[in-house]
């Protein structure tokens, strides 16, 4: 299984990896910290099921560039790319925030599958809310991986 995680936190990073190879032990998982190396690693693969923050960087820290700004649709931009391309690679976003914005409207979390489904092509199979210190987002996470 090819998974694909792109989240620029260290911290959610390391727990959501955690808990993919407790679910799926076989998962082959690849990690982007922001938007352009998600684009990259998206130009270069097909994935079983992409693992999506929402609120990323446009681009990774890197000395003597400019410094990269955290985008709360950084997501978009990628959910935007895979419908571009015309690829269909399951999404499961993980955010921290209650609802998503996008096309002027902020869209709650439990109706913002069917919307960014209908709205932008995309294959959002869930969305769950991310809380460190709750486990809801574990079981939720084991159902959705295919």
């Amino acid at each position: 299984m090819e998974v694909l995680l792109i989240e620029d936190d260290r911290f959610k990073e390391d727990l959501v990896t955690r808990q993919v190879t407790e679910t799926r032990p076989q998962a082959r998982i690849v990690a982007a910290r922001s938007v352009q190396q998600g684009v990259r690693f998206l130009r270069e693969n097909d994935y079983d099921v992409i693992l999506l923050d929402m609120a990323l960087p446009s681009h990774e820290n890197r000395a003597g560039g400019t410094q990269p700004i955290s985008q709360l649709s950084g997501g978009l931009e990628i959910l935007l790319e895979l419908s571009y391309d015309g690829r269909s690679d399951p999404v499961i976003i993980l955010t921290q925030y209650p609802d998503i914005e996008f096309n002027g409207k902020f869209h709650l979390l439990d109706k913002a599958r069917k919307a960014l489904n209908a709205e932008l092509g995309a294959n959002v199979i869930d969305v769950i809310l991310f809380n460190a210190q709750e486990n809801t987002w574990r079981d939720s996470l084991k159902k959705a991986l295919p």
